[in-house]
């Protein structure tokens, strides 16, 4: 039986995240990852991001403990007439079955997320050779499947075994007629029995061959149709065979590797980048460093830590800080991909912002018109205001926000009059005010609006195509997720949660016409100082920790142009907002319908029968 989920990738029969881990094998493990990617999706245009996603996740992967080298390579379009989507097929060679629990466990590829299609995330025991890089510099790769049944009994292990001994046989008679070993067109070869992640999966032997780059198809495919003539006899067993070449293979070793290629200095930040975040202005480098004093149970310790200084009498801080987490590779696999929580793009409350020095009596009484206007439109509406306190310069940035009924937001009337409204009030200021924009978001939740009186509103600036905004739905959700607590308990907050998420989604109405969209949160903060605190330690902890923090603000900053974000206290509500609030309250329940039942017209006679009058 195997030990754990029946649906990760499994060694020996034990779960990457089983308990029995400890028991995996000390020998070397080869993952055998196989990407397939989103239509127009390409890692080998530098232009794209995907692109640079998956050269920092190639760095990553090089740091993790019991890593050893990596090959890497498109598939050649030739022998894939089933798909043109971009396929791409990965070995990694780890010291032992700790190193591939290690790499299972850990963040991985999934700063691709988003972009694949599938993937297959599977490991044979095998090794490669240490030097193959010396004799492979310009070589490419033949993967060979042999499918057999899963009824495949273990009484027929033997069977296994000669398998194996006839792939060995028959392969070494490849280079056997030229003279020298260095004139022969097969660099090196092996082969090993997948390891199973299901019992009822069927049985599948790989071979691998290493080819010089030069070697022309037609001679591969000779060989290859010589190979089956040998193992006609086994191969009339099985239930299928799959060969596919790869186009050049790239090389990563953790000694090849040159300070230029993958180094682990902090990431340079992109030189059209901007941003006033205080987060994703964070340098971090993308290295393996979890342990069990920062990771363990599946926790963040060091946020659990900040929960407990947060509660204790007297604190010993304002509340708790951000708590790490990631997508582990072992979740990227054949049998499933993790879920990505699509963001609404249905907005439902309008935002208007614009830039002014509040101190100007003439636009405070403009800008005050202008809520009582717009609080005219519809019944005692959800309607908040506040200024940017982290605003520099002359002027205030000013934030007012609006949610319209869903029956009148949708009338034609209604919109109209409130772009009037708008319209007027620009009017009115003139030069006194500046960068006026106009733009709807996702209502925050009502609840926690009404506890917290700062709000941080955060805009990415993200590219119009659709697989990078699918990545930036997949990386925002473990930003949100940091602003949680870890405990075991049944809420997601606490009394001691520094930042409470309030709303997210794409933004709709942009004013300004560019060639990004817009996708935009609102965190809220109940607590004196707690924001400036939790922005801190996430800054801190991410310099040192890219597993835990590090990767979301680098994931987010390669997806993103420019990110700004408004530190608003919201202001009181006007007296006259009080006063219609409470009137509204006191106001008398409208009369209830009359039912049919209520009709004079409709009487019950002695008879025990309806009779209805004539009209």
């Amino acid at each position: 039986m195997l030990t754990g989920r029946m649906d990760t990738p499994c060694l020996n029969n034990i779960a990457y995240n089983s308990k029995q881990t400890t028991q995996l094998p000390a020998v070397p493990v080869l993952s055998i990852i196989h990407f397939t990617f989103h239509a127009g999706v390409n890692i080998l245009e530098p232009s794209q991001l995907a692109s640079i996603l998956w050269q920092k996740s190639l760095k990553f992967v090089s740091t993790i403990p019991g890593f050893q080298q990596l090959y890497w390579a498109t598939v050649d379009a030739d022998t894939d007439t089933a798909s043109q989507d971009q396929q791409v097929i990965v070995l990694i060679q780890w010291d032992s079955g700790h190193g591939w629990k290690l790499f299972q466990s850990s963040l991985g590829f999934a700063m691709m997320l988003g972009y694949i299609r599938n993937i297959s995330n599977r490991c044979i025991q095998i090794t490669l050779p240490a030097n193959l890089s010396r004799v492979s510099f310009d070589s490419v790769l033949e993967i060979v499947s042999f499918q057999f049944s899963d009824t495949l009994p273990t009484a027929q292990v033997d069977q296994k075994s000669d398998f194996r001994s006839k792939w060995e046989s028959t392969i070494s008679l490849y280079p056997s007629n030229v003279t020298t070993e260095s004139e022969s067109e097969l660099i090196h070869y092996c082969g090993e029995w997948l390891e199973l992640d299901h019992p009822s999966e069927g049985q599948f032997f790989i071979g691998l061959l290493f080819w010089k780059s030069d070697t022309v198809g037609n001679q591969r495919e000779a060989n290859f149709h010589n190979f089956r003539h040998y193992i006609a006899d086994l191969v009339k067993d099985t239930t299928g065979v799959v060969s596919a070449y790869t186009n050049h293979l790239n090389k990563v070793s953790f000694e090849s590797a040159t300070p230029e290629q993958f180094d682990t200095s902090p990431t340079p930040i992109a030189a059209q980048f901007e941003t006033n975040h205080p987060v994703f202005r964070t340098p971090v480098k993308p290295k393996y460093n979890v342990d069990e004093s920062t990771f363990s149970e599946n926790r963040d310790q060091l946020h659990l830590e900040s929960m407990r200084q947060a509660r204790r009498t007297p604190p010993q801080r304002i509340a708790g800080g951000p708590a790490g987490s990631w997508y582990p590779m072992g979740t990227l696999c054949q049998h499933h991909l993790p879920r990505r929580q699509g963001y609404p793009r249905n907005p439902d409350m309008e935002w208007i912002s614009f830039r002014a020095q509040l101190e100007d009596s003439r636009v405070t009484g403009l800008f005050e018109d202008l809520r009582r206007k717009l609080w005219r439109i519809g019944d005692c509406p959800d309607l908040f205001w506040g200024k940017d306190q982290e605003e520099e310069g002359g002027s205030d940035r000013i934030s007012l926000f609006m949610e319209l009924e869903a029956s009148k937001g949708q009338q034609p009337e209604t919109r109209g009059q409130f772009q009037q409204f708008i319209k007027e009030f620009s009017d009115r200021c003139g030069d006194a005010i500046h960068d006026l924009s106009h733009r709807r978001i996702v209502r925050p939740i009502p609840i926690f609006m009404g506890l917290c009186r700062e709000i941080d509103i955060t805009v990415f600036h993200i590219s119009e195509n659709e697989f990078d905004q699918r990545s930036v739905e997949y990386a925002f959700s473990l930003f949100k997720r940091t602003t949680h607590q870890q405990q075991r308990v049944q809420s997601i907050h606490s009394p001691w949660s520094a930042i409470k998420a309030l709303s997210e989604g794409w933004l709709s109405d942009q004013s300004e016409q560019t060639d990004t969209i817009q996708f935009v949160s609102v965190f809220g903060c109940e607590k004196e100082g707690a924001r400036e605190e939790w922005y801190s330690d996430f800054a801190q902890r991410a310099q040192t920790q890219y597993d835990l923090l590090g990767h979301i603000i680098d994931w987010l900053r390669t997806l993103s142009k420019h990110i700004t974000i408004q530190c608003l206290r919201l202001e009181n509500d006007d007296p006259w907002m009080t006063a219609d609030k409470h009137a509204k309250r006191e106001r008398p329940p409208s009369p209830v319908p009359p039912s049919i039942f209520d009709i004079p017209w409709a009487n019950n006679s002695k008879d025990g029968f309806w009779h209805v009058k004539s009209l």
